[in-house]
């Protein structure tokens, strides 16, 4: 994404790492003003962030980002700025995604292209890059992929393709097609209501009764209960979560660690009364005691 990466890390030079951090309460809002995101966006990508498990800052190192074994997806992520100790901020990670949801169609394109190559593509380099991206394909394989790929987006037989080419070859399919493949929506629209909230001012008045029980301290139940492999819902419902919230946390999250993860943050964004000490009784009464102590770091 090769400039556009280059404006993901601050914002007119304010680093918010300097000033906050995610056990204050302003860490959500501050983030949205500093962004110039909406607040709801903002705590979306909070409860996606917490899934790479940051630390008491809200960095998170970038070796943990590089996991996956796509290429594509190593060479997205090699582009993003990180802190000189190598590590990704929750501001830069929202300036991306917002980067991502806001941006036209031919600048996502261009993106892409600067992700994928560097400067003008030969033949050669092109055949290694879909070597890297299919590589269970076999080399006369990529061979005849690179030739028909090369053919197709080089209108003009000069034996390269330089970004304006890929440009106006993405951009000569339906802008249907286009856009459905490029879209990025941060809320996807089928998001439930109880994921979200819609007022930037009862999401403030939540955070600052909510002090005692931490989003990273969410994190840290949901990985053990999900290490463990104990029953989640069994959980959900000392904590009032009903069979249907479930359903729809189970369908628009695959993993289980993200599924319980994202029922508690849901519970502790809904919870009317003192959510610490409700927390741990529903982990005791769930059969959750050792990790109740072990998290909250409690003896009896």
């Amino acid at each position: 994404m090769g400039i556009y990466a280059g404006h993901f890390q601050k914002n007119d030079g304010q680093i918010l790492t300097a000033i906050t951090d995610p056990s204050q309460a302003n860490w959500i809002a501050i983030h949205a003003e500093t962004c110039k995101m909406p607040v709801p966006e903002v705590q979306r990508c909070w409860s996606r962030f917490l899934m790479f498990q940051p630390d008491q800052k809200g960095n998170v190192p970038r070796m943990r980002l590089l996991q996956p074994n796509s290429p594509f997806v190593q060479k997205l992520l090699k582009q993003i700025p990180v802190t000189d100790g190598d590590q990704l901020t929750f501001q830069t990670y929202c300036n991306a995604l917002s980067w991502l949801s806001k941006s036209s169609l031919e600048t996502k394109v261009k993106g892409l292209y600067q992700t994928l190559f560097s400067g003008i593509v030969g033949k050669e380099q092109l055949r290694h890059l879909l070597h890297d991206l299919h590589p269970m394909q076999s080399c006369s394989a990529i061979d005849e992929l690179s030739a028909t790929f090369l053919k197709e987006v080089d209108k003009d037989n000069q034996g390269y393709i330089s970004e304006d080419m890929f440009v106006a070859w993405v951009l000569s399919f339906s802008e249907e097609i286009v856009k459905s493949t490029l879209d990025f929506p941060i809320i996807p629209p089928n998001l439930t209501q109880i994921e979200h909230p819609t007022s930037y001012l009862s999401f403030t008045a939540d955070i600052q009764d909510k002090e005692g029980l931490s989003d990273l301290q969410l994190v840290k139940v949901a990985t053990e209960i999900a290490t463990r492999k104990r029953n989640w819902r069994h959980l959900a419902s000392k904590l009032g979560i009903t069979e249907k919230d479930n359903f729809h946390l189970g369908n628009e999250h695959g993993k289980t660690k993200d599924q319980i993860l994202n029922m508690l943050l849901s519970w502790h964004r809904a919870c009317q009364g003192a959510p610490l000490p409700i927390l741990q009784a529903a982990l005791r009464e769930s059969g959750n005691v050792d990790i109740c102590n072990e998290v909250f770091h409690l003896s009896f």
